[in-house]
């Protein structure tokens, strides 16, 4: 295989995967460990991925962003996520109330409230989507926060939108979250959504992240400054350092 062939094939499977190690790519290219880790950086220093200690990530960009609609009809990680929402679930006591946000991995927990509506709950979202799945659930109470419509997101966001949040207060908040790095905290794509996140978790008593492992190591563009209870993620990645996050990482495998 060609020099050209060979980077080609590796960026492909970085972009299919989201992340490879140096060992993946040897056995998969019958290409000795120097040569894939050559090639690596020479592809990180176009931008076509992300060099990491050990492999690579897909590249990406600190304020790319994807449509809820995308995400909901994306098969993307969906059993992790769907796995995460369990757990997610299993955190909620009947008769509480929640606060849930647009995300994807959020949306996955509102089905898995909608499919077995055993207990008595109150939602309150800014997500039409999310109360949509909800509609018929007559155990579960939705309160739709007002505010300015994101059609693109089917979301409501905005000043009037944050005031509603802060004139409330729920037991949880289950959100969605873009980067989680030990230096920049946690952060997503855009300052309504970030500012939207913050005042979920402050009107809270208890907030938890739900973040499949490929948010880890990673930097968006707005910064979300929260000091969350747990984050709930699907498993630890080899060569992420943990140990910032204490005890917070409810792992679902180790």
């Amino acid at each position: 295989m060609f020099p050209e062939e060979r980077r080609e094939k590796i960026c492909e499977l970085v972009n299919e995967r989201k992340t490879v190690r140096v060992s993946e790519l040897r056995d998969l290219l019958d290409a000795s460990e120097v040569t894939i880790r050559r090639d690596l950086e020479e592809l990180h220093k176009k931008n076509m991925l992300v060099r990491t200690h050990g492999g690579a990530v897909a590249s990406y960009s600190v304020g790319q962003e994807a449509s809820a609609v995308e995400f909901i009809r994306t098969n993307e990680r969906i059993e992790e996520k769907r796995a995460i929402a369990e757990a997610a679930y299993r955190q909620i006591r009947d008769g509480e109330t929640i606060f849930l946000d647009g995300s994807s991995t959020v949306y996955e927990l509102v089905k898995r409230i909608a499919e077995d509506p055993g207990k008595q709950l109150r939602v309150i979202t800014t997500s039409l989507t999310n109360a949509a799945a909800l509609d018929g659930c007559e155990k579960v109470g939705v309160l739709i926060l007002g505010g300015e419509m994101n059609r693109r997101h089917n979301n409501l966001e905005g000043y009037l939108t944050n005031m509603n949040i802060r004139n409330l207060r729920a037991d949880k908040c289950f959100i969605g979250i873009n980067g989680i790095d030990e230096v920049f905290g946690y952060s997503t794509t855009n300052f309504p959504e970030a500012e939207q996140k913050m005042e979920m978790a402050k009107s809270s008593i208890k907030s938890y992240i739900l973040a499949d492992h490929t948010k880890f190591g990673k930097t968006y563009m707005a910064k979300v400054d929260i000091d969350c209870d747990f984050i709930i993620t699907n498993k630890r990645m080899e060569e992420y350092n943990y140990d910032w996050l204490e005890d917070k990482c409810l792992l679902l495998t180790p």
